[in-house]
């Protein structure tokens, strides 16, 4: 089968990236001719016999696409919030269905309102696309509610939670060897709705002093190390940056903490974690249960003592030797 998989650009190599190159790795294996395109191509679109968006954020370029043989998946609130977080200005997280109230009072953070006005009719237009597609697929039951609610009819909704390689295989393969000791670990961007900020206040509220590693980058990079210096734990704090195999570190760590306040679609980190066998400190919200398989210490969401309570006792767990 000839399969177009589509999929932009982006100066950020996050989870959607990872899982659609996953996915083109697969279906080659498979012995299906795959094509990744980053811009619409009338002539690929029409010789392919089928057509997977895994991005597509303008909405004009999606109606392009034919219905009857095109699979979207939706990994984020991007069809069902005009500012696609699916929290508010306030960082408050949103659970209603999108529509001219109350999004027209959220969404003004695009400059203007005229501009909100056409974020709101925008994203009315991206929900009747998805609609029509043949099939929507998404990665968590979480998120197939969140359609629902929106309505995007559930019988055309399919959950199928990213795919994780065999990390034997790919770790082994792979030159990075991480030789020092890790104790918290932090994977991710460095963006406000992560919660590295949050993560950071636990830190200086627990009881027993522990380290942290941060994989990752992002517009947040700045404040948090700064965040960090006010807060004395500057020196307690290792910055890596991007990596392209952070499960070098994640199976070398002591614990993985996922402190996200947003409501995570899934949680691709917390899914790695869980599988190379390390322990999880999570906040409960979003697909970020699912994703754990009930394999991880769940506190509720945003709440830095109950965090600090469950980190101080990983670190018990650890000393008692409970723990490898």
């Amino acid at each position: 089968m000839k399969i177009l998989l589509f999929l932009e650009k982006s100066n950020v190599r996050g989870g959607i990236e990872v899982f659609a190159e996953r996915q083109a790795e697969q279906l080659r294996t498979e012995g299906h001719q795959v094509q990744i395109l980053h811009s619409f191509d009338l002539q690929a679109v029409c010789s392919c016999d089928q057509i997977i968006v895994h991005k597509c954020t303008d909405v004009a370029t999606l109606e392009k696409f034919p219905a009857e043989k095109t699979v979207c998946y939706v990994h984020d609130h991007e069809p069902i919030c005009p500012r696609a977080y699916a929290y508010t200005p306030l960082q408050h997280n949103c659970t209603r269905s999108s529509g001219l109230f109350p999004c027209l009072f959220c969404a003004p953070l695009c400059r203007s309102w005229k501009a909100a006005l056409h974020r709101v009719f925008v994203q009315a237009r991206r929900k009747r696309v998805l609609s029509r597609f043949s099939r929507i697929i998404v990665i968590s039951e979480f998120m197939k509610g969140r359609l629902v609610a929106n309505g995007i009819p559930a019988d055309r909704i399919a959950v199928s939670p990213p795919p994780l390689p065999d990390y034997t295989t790919v770790l082994d393969n792979d030159a990075t060897r991480i030789a020092t000791p890790i104790d918290l670990l932090f994977v991710g961007q460095l963006i406000r709705g992560k919660g590295v900020h949050l993560l950071l206040k636990t830190m200086a509220k627990m009881k027993t002093p522990r380290t942290l590693d941060v994989v990752g980058t992002g517009n947040m990079e700045s404040r948090l190390k700064a965040q960090a210096t006010r807060l004395g734990l500057a020196d307690r704090i290792r910055w890596y940056g991007f990596q392209k195999h952070p499960q070098e570190w994640m199976r070398v760590a002591r614990c993985v903490v996922v402190p996200s306040f947003w409501q995570e679609p899934y949680g691709l980190v917390a899914a790695e974690a869980v599988a190379l066998g390390k322990p999880v400190v999570a906040f409960a919200i979003g697909g970020l249960p699912e994703a754990c398989h009930g394999k991880a210490t769940l506190v509720p969401p945003g709440d830095v003592d109950a965090l600090a309570e469950a980190l101080d006792a990983t670190a018990d767990r650890d000393e008692n030797g409970e723990t490898t």
